[in-house]
């Protein structure tokens, strides 16, 4: 049984997929940056606001959004 998509959904769904890898090709190379600019502490900084990122998608996932 499938179902068929309308062009509307597919639309938003491709902009909202294209607006994902933007952003997370924008973390990628602003992580680098940081990495180039203050070495290694860079790290310690990128992945504490991993942490607190993913805790808010636990979060928000916990409150039903």
């Amino acid at each position: 049984m499938s179902e068929s998509v309308h062009p509307a959904n597919a639309k938003a769904d491709m902009r909202t997929a294209a607006a994902l890898f933007v952003f997370a090709l924008l973390v990628v190379v602003l992580s680098v940056v940081a990495l180039v600019i203050w070495g290694l502490p860079a790290l310690s900084l990128i992945a504490l606001a991993a942490t607190i990122l993913v805790f808010g998608m636990l979060v928000a996932y916990a409150a039903g959004f």
